[in-house]
């Protein structure tokens, strides 16, 4: 009997033992079950901020990469980790090629004076503002440095270009007095010159009179553009008959060609009319006709004609000279520009502005050996006020 109790007692203490046990066992699950869900939770949390953190990286990698100054980042050895494309076009070196290699064993050349360098990459140079920040963590850490290049190239020429307009304009005011002051004694000793021409018809001594009013013409010539340079004429457009315009000043021109013996061949019509400030086209003729008599040798021809076709005048000068550099033909109407020892490098630079001041072109054709042949272009009626754009961006 005593056996049978302590058997059912057992049992009993079974069943509370089996009981508790699922009780735990549920409150386990029920654990797991939550903690699963909180592991879920804080896993799609890691997940959004990771994403986060890659959608920051790619947009400050993106930002990095369409900077248009040039950024190179490098670690604590001085290796390089990162640059952008401005940094790839200044260096002229490709990030795949680049990335852990010493930073100091790149091939350029940097010639510095405190923050601003001049930077050389290949066969391109660059003026530059340069700047190093060290990487620090939350600690004070080192953790790599950023070194940055601005290309400030095209400041520095627009810096050069302002300063060389402040000393023109210098030079254009001294030249308004000089020109004033050498003028009116000029004047008299030209006529005096034609009075003693004159008086010399007939004898030996013609030719050394004739000589004084050339080079006279030629003195007056060289005031004229100083004048213009100085200060910018106000034209007066009226109609012009273009081709008598040249040949009038061709025939001013020929003592100058006859001392020089060079044949001057035309063919040069009148009647073509165009709007045009008859006193400033004339310079334009007389500066390329006195440079094609300057550089034309003894016995060398001057060719001009004067044609019209369709509603455009056209007009060619070409000589004998020595040509023209290929490396200088899109420097010859640049002002202060000349090939000539004395020249002023002003006649040509006038003559294409007062051209494009009529609504024309102006364009050489030459090569070294063979001459050089100047194409003017003028339309009948030019568009627009042509006057008002002469004023506004002066003869030069």
């Amino acid at each position: 009997m005593n056996d049978i109790n302590r058997l059912k007692e057992a049992f009993l203490n079974f069943t509370e033992a089996s009981k508790s046990l699922e009780e735990y066992y549920s409150r386990l699950q029920d654990q797991v079950k939550y903690l699963t869900l909180e592991v879920e939770e804080k896993n799609r949390q890691l997940a959004d901020a990771l994403g986060r953190t890659e959608e920051a990286k790619d947009y400050l990698k993106g930002i990095l990469e369409n900077m248009k100054d040039a950024i190179i980042v490098l670690d604590t050895e001085k290796n390089v980790s990162m640059m952008n494309m401005a940094a790839e076009e200044l260096l002229q070196a490709e990030a795949g090629m680049t990335i852990g290699r010493p930073f100091a064993s790149l091939d350029f050349r940097l010639e510095r004076e405190g923050d601003e360098g001049v930077l050389t990459a290949g066969s391109r140079r660059y003026n530059v503002i340069v700047s190093h920040s060290e990487v620090l963590d939350s600690s004070r850490g080192l953790r790599g440095h950023v070194i940055l290049f601005k290309d400030i190239t095209r400041i520095k020429e627009l810096e050069a270009q302002n300063e060389r307009n402040h000393r023109l304009i210098a030079m254009g005011e001294m030249a308004a007095k000089i020109v004033h002051e050498i003028r009116s004694p000029l004047c008299s000793i030209e006529l005096y010159a034609g009075m003693l021409a004159k008086d010399l018809e007939g004898t030996k001594h013609v030719n050394l009179a004739e000589g004084i009013s050339t080079g006279i013409s030629s003195l007056n010539n060289i005031l004229t553009n100083m004048l213009f340079f100085a200060k910018p004429q106000k034209p007066l457009l009226r109609p012009v008959d273009v081709c008598r315009l040249l040949n009038e000043t061709a025939f001013m021109l020929m003592p100058m060609m006859e001392a020089g013996k060079i044949r001057f061949e035309k063919e040069i019509s009148e009647g073509v009319e165009l709007q045009g400030d008859p006193d400033l086209l004339k310079q334009v003729f007389l500066n390329i006709l006195m440079n094609a008599i300057q550089v034309s040798p003894e016995g060398g021809v001057i060719r001009a004609s004067c044609t019209h076709e369709g509603e455009t005048s056209l007009i060619g000068i070409s000589d004998d000279g020595p040509g023209i550099e290929p490396e200088n033909i899109e420097k010859i109407f640049d002002p202060f520009f000349s090939t000539k020892e004395k020249g002023t490098g002003l006649g040509l630079a006038i003559s294409a502005k007062i051209v494009r001041a009529h609504g024309g072109t102006i364009t050489v054709i030459s090569a070294k050996g063979s001459g050089a042949s100047f194409r003017l272009s003028f339309p009948d009626m030019p568009s627009g006020l042509m006057s008002d754009k002469i004023i506004q961006e002066g003869v030069l």
